[in-house]
């Protein structure tokens, strides 16, 4: 068993690994894409479906993470199973860049398997590294810690965001810009690697990770977990009905370019790492369902705000702000510490892989959906006043109807 001394020293080996990771992250949009990063495969020839599709790969990767995670059957340390991921997964980005030199009919798709690849060995080590920080982190310091940890990786991404998007735009926003960018990313992705190996595990923990039965076990079982998972994978996927569409819109409507959206971004993350530790504090003090309901119902609201966006700074960069604070910052670190509270104690990984499956498949869904609803709207543009209702709005404006519906299932819940 872990002592406090070496739980404090892998908590604090976890905010430098957060730290590099972030950098890693906002260069390569490794985590789950980026604007950057769907900058990139609209350069390479996607159009707004393929987009979507794209959009739902994310999701799709921590869908296939149980049948991925039957791989950590042969490890018995959560340590050596993430670091010998992320050895994989984070060097290697910059060859997304090389697709460039495919045929026009092959880059594109080729583009999209590689991200795949990626996204799958990036969301397989999360429900381990859940299963581990809940080791080093007691229930008691949980909300400020994670508050404090998300600060402090917020404060790295603020330049990290600001230097990718001047170097996109100072390069040629082409194969030469974001090869650098990628390549950066994998540097960073080196770093993280090593300080995922500095980091503290209890030694005396040798079973094997992922237990079959146990998986099964956990989805008999009807109790908190359960219900919650149902709830909040529905709403998931009302409000990724949205799809890729906000960023496509600001790239090829209102006609950002890269640095302009690095700082709208970063208007989103100042805001975000600020407000992370009180809402851990909050979370701490009334509960994290309490605050977690709070943020959804602001989150959905905020689906408004995409409906009726205009291109003036005036108003992205105020919009972008409270994104930050209630998407980022309050929904993120609430649901996180939420899940870590209800998870059975018998298959704490295997439930935050189910969990982690379960939701990604909503978001999938709810993407694939996006897709097929904007090839629907495709021909409808017309102005109403100031506001100009195309495609992009339409869909925007039947995700918050859907979202208003399902966030009323997790309001039901109960602890």
């Amino acid at each position: 068993m872990l002592t406090s001394s070496q739980k404090q020293h892998g908590r604090f080996i976890s905010i430098i690994e957060g730290s590099m990771a972030t950098v890693w992250g906002t260069f390569t949009g490794g985590f789950g894409g980026n604007s950057y990063l769907v900058g990139f495969f609209l350069w390479l020839g996607a159009s707004p479906f393929v987009m979507s599709i794209y959009s739902a790969l994310i999701p799709l990767a921590s869908v296939i993470q149980p049948i991925s995670l039957l791989l950590a059957r042969k490890f018995t340390s959560k340590k050596r199973f993430i670091f010998t991921f992320v050895t994989i997964s984070r060097p290697i980005f910059f060859i997304l860049a090389l697709t460039y030199f495919l045929p026009p009919n092959f880059k594109i798709w080729v583009a999209l398997l590689i991200f795949f690849f990626i996204e799958v060995l990036t969301s397989v080590v999360g429900s381990p590294w859940q299963a581990w920080m809940s080791e080093l982190v007691d229930p008691e310091i949980r909300g400020r810690y994670f508050g404090m940890r998300n600060f402090i990786t917020g404060l790295v991404a603020i330049p990290s965001l600001l230097i990718a998007g001047y170097l996109l735009d100072a390069l040629g926003k082409g194969f030469v810009a974001f090869f650098v960018l990628f390549s950066i990313g994998s540097v960073f992705g080196i770093l993280d690697c090593y300080s995922v190996k500095r980091q503290d595990e209890d030694e005396d923990s040798k079973v094997p990770m992922i237990n079959i039965s146990a998986i099964f076990e956990v989805l008999k079982i009807k109790n908190l977990y359960r219900n919650y998972m149902i709830a909040i994978s529905l709403w998931i996927l009302t409000m990724n009905l949205v799809g890729p569409y906000a960023t496509v819109m600001m790239i090829n409507v209102f006609k950002y370019d890269y640095a302009t959206l690095g700082i709208l971004t970063m208007a989103s993350t100042v805001a975000a790492a600020f407000f992370q530790p009180l809402w851990g504090k909050l979370s701490d003090k009334y509960g994290n369902l309490k605050m977690l309901k709070f943020n959804l119902l602001i989150q959905t609201l905020l689906t408004l705000g995409w409906i009726f966006a205009v291109p003036s700074m005036y108003y992205m960069i105020p919009f972008q702000i409270m994104i930050g604070i209630i998407a980022t910052a309050g929904t993120g670190l609430t649901s996180f510490n939420f899940l870590l509270e209800i998870a059975p104690t018998f298959g704490k990984t295997e439930a935050f892989s189910i969990y982690a499956s379960m939701t990604n498949l909503a978001a999938f869904i709810g993407n694939l959906l996006s897709g097929f609803l904007f090839l629907l709207f495709a021909s409808i543009h017309f102005k109403l006043n100031f506001w100009i209702i195309d495609a992009y709005r339409l869909v925007f404006i039947i995700s918050i109807l859907s979202s208003i519906w399902t966030l009323r299932l997790v309001l039901k819940i109960k602890k």
